[in-house]
C-alpha cells in the first residue's frame, strides 16, 4: 500500500486538490473511494479553519452527491462535532472497503488534523482501513502535524506531496499511476515466484530432463508479458527479483542456485531490453540472455564450490575418451558456446512470440495463480541460530552433494590424492552452509521496511502485494 500525504496549511487548497484527483482517477477507470471535508461559511483569517465542515462522500469517485454537516464552530468556541454522521461514514466507507470487490485503487481521506494526532476523529479508521491493503491511500494533513501523525500511524508517509504547490495535483496523479504499475510487478512476481517454486520445484523433484530450458523460457515470456502492461518497462526488472524473494520462502526444494538464476536472469533481461529496447530485436536479446544464463549458471554454482578442480574433472574426462573410446570431444569452449547459444536462441524465440501475442495465455495465467498461493513467512523474523541450523538440515540433500561427488571421484580415477578430495568437499561445505543460512535468514518484513527506509516504495509495494497475493 502506498501512503501519501497531502500535506498544507488551512485554506491552501489541499481538499479541492482532493476532489479534482477523485475525479481524474474515476475517468482513468480506478476504483475510488473515501471522503472530502468541504469548508462551510468564511474563516476568521488566512490559515485559520473554516467556520464549519461537511463531509463528501466519494465512493466511486462520486463528487455529485450531498455533502452531510459534520462540524460546526461559533468562536471562539472550538468546534462541535456531529459523531453520528463520522461515525456513519467511517461505517459505510469500511463496509465498502470489505466488499466483494475487494478493496479499491485509491482511498482519499480528508483531513488528518489536531484531533487525529492524539488518536481521535478519522484515526480509528486506520487499523481495518490498513488491514484492507487497497492499493494507494492519500490522506490530507494539516501542516504541522506530520510527525505527530506518523507515530500515531505507526509507519512514515511514502511521500508528501505538498500544497499550494500549483503541481501538486500533477504530482498526485503521477504517484497513481507509478503504484498501478509497481501493483503490476507485484502481481506477476507473486506468480512467477509461486511458479518456481511449485511447479519448478516438482520439475526437478523429477528430475526431467531440459526442465532449466522450460522454466527460463516461461520466466521470460513471464517478463514480456508483465512489462507490455507497465508505464516504465525497466520497472519489469523487479518481477524476477520478487520471484526469487519468494522461492526463498518455499516450504521445499533447492534455493540458492533457482534464487541465483532467477535474479541474474532479471538483470540479464532488464539490461537486454534498457540497451536495445522494447522492441522485437531488444526483446529476442533479453530473452536470448535470460535461455543462456540458464545453462551457465550450474556450471558457475558448481565452480564457485568446488573450484577449479570442475575444469580439471572435465579434462580428466576428455582424456579418458580420446584414451580408452578413441573419441575426440571438443574443447570446453567450444562444447559450452553451442549448448548455449541453442538454449539462448529457444528462450529468445519464446520471448519473441510473446511479445507478438500480446496477452497472457489462458493457462499460462491459470498457471501463474496457482503457483501463488499458499505462501507464507516467518513472523517474528527468522534468528541467525535457527537459520545456521536450518541452512545445514539442507545441505544433507543429495541433490548438493551429488555433483560434488562425481567431480571427487573424477579427481580420484585420475589419480588424485585423497588429501585433494578432502579438500573439496569441506570448500563445497563450507560455502553451502553460508549460502543456505543467509537465505534462511531472509526476513520479508525486515526487507520491507529496508526499502521504504531507502526511499524504494515502489518495490516495496510490489513485494508486499506479492506476499498477499
Amino acid at each position: 500500500m502506498l501512503l501519501i500525504a497531502l500535506e498544507g496549511p488551512p485554506g491552501s487548497g489541499k481538499t479541492t486538490g482532493l476532489v479534482e484527483l477523485a475525479q481524474w482517477a474515476a475517468a482513468q477507470g480506478l476504483r475510488v473511494d473515501g471522503f472530502a471535508q468541504l469548508a462551510v461559511g468564511p474563516r476568521a483569517s488566512a490559515g485559520h479553519g473554516a467556520a464549519g465542515y461537511d463531509l463528501l462522500p466519494l465512493a466511486e469517485g462520486d463528487t455529485q452527491s450531498a455533502a452531510i454537516p459534520f462540524a460546526r464552530r461559533e468562536a471562539p468556541l472550538p468546534y462541535t462535532f456531529a459523531t453520528e454522521v463520522l461515525d456513519q461514514i467511517h461505517e459505510e466507507l469500511l463496509t465498502r472497503l470489505s466488499g466483494p470487490d475487494g478493496p479499491p485503487d485509491l482511498v482519499l481521506l480528508d483531513e488528518f488534523g489536531r484531533l487525529e494526532a492524539h488518536g481521535g476523529g478519522h484515526m480509528c479508521l486506520w487499523a481495518k482501513l490498513e488491514a484492507q491493503q487497497p492499493g494507494t491511500v492519500v490522506m490530507v494533513v494539516r501542516q504541522g502535524m506530520r510527525a505527530a501523525l506518523e507515530r500515531q500511524l505507526g509507519r512514515r508517509f511514502d511521500r508528501v506531496v505538498t500544497v499550494p504547490d500549483p503541481g501538486a495535483v500533477d504530482q498526485l496523479r503521477a504517484l497513481v499511476l507509478e503504484q498501478r504499475d509497481w501493483s503490476r510487478v507485484g502481481v506477476f512476481g507473486a506468480g512467477s515466484g509461486g511458479f518456481e517454486w511449485s511447479v519448478g520445484t516438482a520439475l526437478h523433484a523429477a528430475r526431467l530432463p531440459l526442465r532449466g530450458l522450460f522454466l527460463s523460457s516461461t520466466q521470460a515470456a513471464v517478463m514480456v508479458f508483465a512489462g507490455a502492461g507497465l508505464g516504465r518497462r525497466s520497472r519489469v526488472v523487479w518481477v524476477p527479483f520478487i520471484a526469487a524473494g519468494i522461492k526463498a520462502l518455499s516450504p521445499a526444494g533447492t534455493r540458492v542456485r533457482a534464487m541465483l538464476a532467477i535474479t541474474i536472469q532479471g538483470l540479464l533481461f532488464g539490461g537486454g531490453i534498457r540497451t536495445l529496447g522494447w522492441n522485437a530485436l531488444g526483446i529476442f536479446v533479453a530473452g536470448a540472455l535470460v535461455g543462456s544464463w540458464a545453462t551457465l549458471q550450474g556450471l558457475l554454482l558448481q565452480y564457485l564450490l568446488v573450484g577449479s578442480d570442475l575444469l580439471r574433472a572435465y579434462e580428466a574426462v576428455i582424456h579418458w575418451l580420446e584414451v580408452r573410446g578413441g573419441v575426440t570431444v571438443p574443447g570446453l569452449a567450444i562444447l559450452l558456446s553451442l549448448w548455449v547459444g541453442a538454449w539462448g536462441l529457444v528462450s529468445g524465440s519464446a520471448a519473441l512470440l510473446a511479445w507478438r501475442r500480446g496477452a497472457l495465455p489462458l493457462r499460462l495465467r491459470q498457471a501463474l495463480d496457482r503457483g501463488a498461493e499458499g505462501l507464507r513467512w516467518e513472523d517474528p523474523a527468522p534468528s541467525w541460530s535457527s537459520a545456521i541450523a536450518r541452512g545445514g538440515r539442507d545441505i544433507l540433500r543429495p541433490v548438493f552433494w551429488i555433483p560434488v561427488a562425481v567431480v571427487i571421484l573424477i579427481l580420484l580415477s585420475a589419480g588424485a590424492p585423497w588429501e585433494r578430495a578432502f579438500w573439496i568437499g569441506a570448500r563445497a561445505l563450507t560455502i553451502g552452509i553460508v549460502l543456505f543460512s543467509l537465505i534462511r535468514a531472509f526476513d520479508v518484513q525486515g526487507f520491507l521496511r529496508w526499502l521504504r527506509r531507502r526511499g524504494h516504495w515502489g518495490p516495496a509495494v510490489a513485494f508486499e502485494r506479492a506476499t498477499r497475493r
